[in-house]
């Protein structure tokens, strides 16, 4: 909840600054707005620590790996939104909106970095996720489905069928991608299918008071899909963290290097 209140208060916070972006309360050369550029470009340097701790072990024995993260996370998004408001929203001179291109680029590229990260984890702060777990609660899904319905053998092979469509080995990027993409749009028709031959099941035994509720069997169901596309999506997601990792260093260290220029330029000319 906390997360989601910061994220609210980000994004009001921002549409604020739009709209009152002409309005020239904020000045990037002189005041708070030169203050909000200082400020901003230093929790950016700050974000340094977090690489460097899991190479120093000194910054880990002062503070734990996962505090680091979550440093790195708050003051990814603090600092653009400071040098956004030192901007005035508005790009001014070509060094000053490259560096702030750049600086665009480094936050987008987090945010899709935190849903890929979260998409390989338990959580933020868990453990990482392995393709072995992913199996057995999908298997384990599908078993607590057919006992529900007194191992429907057409049921079964139904299931089957599904997750061995699903669970295909990997081949590329591209091919694999496309597969988790074809089953999160299918998803819907996989789950329908299902529930017309729990149907028949409930119609073939109208008379035996101990079938499961409806709306339990849905929500298993909904589990069961959900985890078969998960763990169809999870060697996608692992190297698309890994290309990501590949990508995300040059563009912060791009951004470094844009924003020491852009300062050296601001205050020499």
């Amino acid at each position: 909840m906390n997360r989601h209140l910061f994220s609210i208060g980000v994004i009001a916070t921002l549409y604020f600054g739009w709209l009152h972006r002409d309005d020239n309360y904020l000045t990037a050369e002189t005041g708070t707005g030169y203050l909000l550029g200082i400020v901003g470009g230093s929790l950016l340097l700050v974000l340094l620590l977090y690489p460097l701790s899991k190479r120093i072990a000194l910054l880990t024995r002062l503070i734990p790996i996962r505090y680091w993260f979550g440093i790195h996370m708050l003051l990814g998004v603090v600092g653009p939104v400071l040098i956004l408001f030192h901007s005035n929203f508005q790009t001014g001179s070509t060094n000053s909106t490259i560096a702030l291109v750049c600086m665009l680029l480094v936050a987008g590229s987090g945010v899709i970095g935190r849903y890929i990260y979260t998409s390989i984890h338990h959580g933020l702060y868990g453990t990482r996720v392995t393709l072995q777990e992913l199996k057995q609660k999908t298997e384990d899904d599908h078993s607590e489905i057919l006992n529900l319905f007194a191992k429907d053998e057409k049921l079964n092979d139904h299931l089957t069928k599904m997750e061995e469509r699903a669970l295909r080995p990997y081949t590329s990027l591209t091919k694999s991608l496309l597969h988790v993409i074809y089953l999160a749009f299918n998803a819907p028709r996989f789950k329908r299918k299902i529930l017309r031959l729990l149907k028949s099941s409930y119609q073939e035994n109208s008379g035996n008071e101990n079938l499961p509720d409806r709306k339990e069997v849905a929500h298993l169901i909904s589990h069961y899909t959900f985890a078969l596309r998960r763990t169809a999506a999870f060697k996608v997601y692992e190297r698309l963290f890994s290309l990501w990792h590949i990508l995300h260093l040059p563009l912060f260290f791009l951004m470094i290097i844009t924003a020491i220029v852009h300062i050296f330029a601001v205050h020499i000319y």
